[in-house]
């Protein structure tokens, strides 16, 4: 089980933040991504899982990917969550099947989201794992910046929340466009 310490933060401007994004000293390489995701819950209750189809690759023409099942313990403190999840890959395949399986238990389907856009990985901070970047375009609700430290143990979360705000104000986005909400609560809202 791994920790996520994460915020995302609205963008007005993507094409700007990602020159800004890729200009950074020691940045990765870009990598196109989509990700398609199903948020599976009991009838009238919260979602308990998801499964993601996700494809990656040097450009949108070329992508390949897998099926991602995730189930997160979550908790969110002034817009940066940290979240324990479990998961596990299989082959791309196996995604129509899974969701027949799990609409066969009784899950139903809470809501689907669409992700399209860049992510980056980045060595920032010698003590924490590399930061992961994203630069997306959700279905509905716009342009997201998206960062997060992974880490194998809870002692360094503060730490990595404190990295995060920095990295924030580097890149010129101000806290207050963070988002607070999950994206599943903000689509059921248009939805």
């Amino acid at each position: 089980m791994s920790y996520e310490v994460e915020l995302k933060a609205h963008v007005d401007d993507p094409i700007t933040l990602k020159h800004d994004i890729e200009q950074q000293p020691g940045i990765g390489e870009v990598c196109c991504e989509e990700k398609d995701d199903i948020y599976y819950a009991l009838a009238g209750q919260e979602p308990l899982f998801r499964l993601r189809m996700e494809r990656f690759g040097p450009s949108f023409q070329n992508l390949s990917g897998n099926v991602r099942f995730t189930r997160k313990y979550k908790s969110l403190k002034d817009g940066i969550e940290v979240n324990e999840e479990v998961e596990f890959l299989s082959s791309s395949d196996q995604a129509e099947y899974a969701h027949a399986f799990f609409l066969s238990l009784g899950y139903e389907v809470y809501i689907r989201k669409t992700k399209r856009g860049y992510s980056y990985d980045w060595a920032f901070d010698e003590t924490l794992s590399p930061l992961h970047i994203e630069l997306v375009e959700i279905a509905s609700l716009g342009w997201f910046l998206e960062m997060e430290f992974v880490l194998e143990t809870a002692e360094r979360v503060p730490y990595a929340r404190t990295r995060l705000l920095e990295v924030l104000s580097l890149l010129g986005v101000p806290q207050e466009r963070i988002e607070e909400r999950y994206y599943m609560h903000l689509l059921k809202d248009f939805s």
